[in-house]
This record gives structure tokens, sequence and C-alpha cells, in this order.
């Protein structure tokens, strides 16, 4: 389970926590990889981290790693 910097709290495997995250952007996007590489790029911005957008674990992890996601244990 995981917590984003908004309180919402999303759960389950790293491709549905992508879905999560889609359906409750407000922002649109053509590609799961336009998601990936948009969530990837302000999260970079945000952090000053590299964040990896290749594959829905890679994000997940990083977005962990860099604070952006946080695991609820």
């Amino acid at each position: 389970m995981n917590k984003d910097e908004g309180g919402t709290i999303y759960s389950g495997t790293p491709s549905q926590i992508i879905d999560q995250i889609t359906t409750n952007s407000k922002l649109g996007f053509k590609t799961r990889e336009d998601l990936r590489r948009t969530y990837a790029s302000f999260a970079c911005d945000w952090t000053g981290k590299p964040v990896r957008f290749h594959a829905d674990k890679d994000l997940v992890d990083d977005l962990i790693e860099c604070g952006v996601l946080k695991e609820q244990k």
C-alpha cells in the first residue's frame, strides 16, 4: 500500500498502482508510457533525483525511493 503526498492511498501491484494513479489523475494521458514519463519528470523536478519510467515497477519503486509515494506498513 502506498500513499502519495496528497494523501491518496494506493494498493496492489505496481501495475495496479499505476492504474489507480491514472484513474485519479486530473491530467489527460494518451498512453500509459506518457503517464509514466510525465510522473517521472515531475518527481525528478520535485526531488532532484532520477526516476525511471520504462516499467510500472521501476516507476513505483523510484517514487517510493524519492519520497513521492510512501509505503504504509
